[in-house]
């Protein structure tokens, strides 16, 4: 897979996200298809409205890469990233040139399951229907319209993402699994293979 294509990969399933595009032993901090929904179908977790999530990761997730199962299985992870996600957390820092403590960003649920009711609520009022029952051109017009009007150039720390969109695509993007997608090799980066594995090259994918 070429360089171009790469970039392609990376960007073709954020359309609707115009302008979004170290291996290591220490995973970063982000380590089915569903019916009609409605506003009382909450997830247990952080209260998302899940099925409006899925609709929206079958919207930006690459489907075509990953199948529906992986696309369901990537928003498992997610769900269960943000359960055990900790507000404001004491991140890494580098005692070298710099003793300040940072800490991360607060708990993006309540704003990202108000937008998730958003998006629901629009599809209720447009079209009579839910927002994951109706054509996906619709959901990308819904979704393009409540996306944020300044949007951030590259994917930022999912954490950080202004949209739950935008959040998924950030959390997706540093996966392994992804960095293996877009080389269309096992590069495996969150995977410690041992100094005697270096100079092996990865497997293509499916190989």
């Amino acid at each position: 897979m070429s360089h171009e294509d790469r970039r392609l990969f990376l960007k073709k399933s954020a359309t609707i996200v115009s302008g979004l595009a170290a291996a290591s032993c220490t995973p970063p901090r982000e380590s089915a298809p569903s019916g009609t929904s409605s506003l009382d179908n909450l997830d247990s977790l952080h209260g998302l409205h899940r099925t409006t999530l899925d609709a929206v990761g079958r919207v930006v997730l690459p489907k075509g890469a990953l199948g529906d199962q992986g696309v369901a299985r990537v928003l498992d992870d997610f769900v269960k990233w943000l359960d055990g996600f900790e507000p404001v957390a004491e991140l890494p820092h580098h005692y070298l040139w710099n003793d300040e403590i940072a800490y991360g960003p607060p708990d993006p649920a309540p704003l990202w399951r108000s937008q998730l009711e958003a998006l629901e609520l629009e599809a209720q009022k447009r079209h009579g229907s839910s927002f994951g029952a109706v054509d996906v051109p619709l959901q990308e017009a819904i979704l393009h319209r409540q996306l944020p009007r300044e949007m951030p150039q590259d994917l930022p720390y999912a954490g950080d993402a202004p949209h739950v969109a935008i959040g998924l695509l950030a959390y997706f993007y540093r996966t392994s699994e992804a960095n293996d997608l877009g080389h269309g090799a096992a590069i495996e980066k969150q995977t410690c293979r041992g100094l005697d594995t270096g100079p092996d090259e990865p497997k293509p994918l499916g190989s």
